[in-house]
């Protein structure tokens, strides 16, 4: 049986929106009805909505922005920083499995600038370091980027 507040169901049982869940190796970080969620995929963002078409993605670094449902108060945004993964999206549901999901407002944005400085001014020779230093700075600028949103 599940609660009405966790899964945003109806006082008569039907549901809402959809079901959005993060989850990291350690835990399940997010499960919460939404409107829209915004992905980060490797290639781009992606909106999605109850409704559309199931596919499986490979997120980037980035920022998932999930607009909440109707039940929740207007305007509710929660904006998670993900670290790449993958996306399963159903008609009614988007779950979310990476390797480290923080919300954004958690991130420290001179902290992320420091890291992201660092990250930038580090060498890298041959292919495989390049590469490296590439998703690195990559992911370092999303943070920041991430942190800066939240402000």
């Amino acid at each position: 049986m599940s609660d009405s507040k966790t899964t945003g169901s109806q006082p008569d049982g039907s549901a809402t929106g959809l079901r959005c869940i993060i989850v990291t190796p350690e835990s399940t970080v997010l499960d919460v009805r939404a409107q829209f969620v915004a992905l980060p995929l490797f290639d781009g963002q992606r909106g999605v909505g109850r409704g559309h078409a199931p596919f499986i993605g490979r997120l980037g670094s980035g920022e998932v922005r999930i607009i909440g449902d109707q039940a929740a108060a207007e305007g509710t945004v929660i904006r998670t920083f993900v670290e790449g993964g993958f996306v399963e999206v159903g008609h009614d549901s988007v779950t979310i499995i990476t390797q480290r999901a923080i919300p954004s407002n958690k991130i420290d944005a001179e902290q992320a600038r420091l890291d992201f400085e660092k990250v930038h001014a580090a060498v890298a020779t041959g292919d495989e370091a390049i590469a490296a230093k590439m998703q690195a700075e990559e992911t370092a600028r999303a943070k920041l980027r991430a942190a800066q949103n939240a402000q």
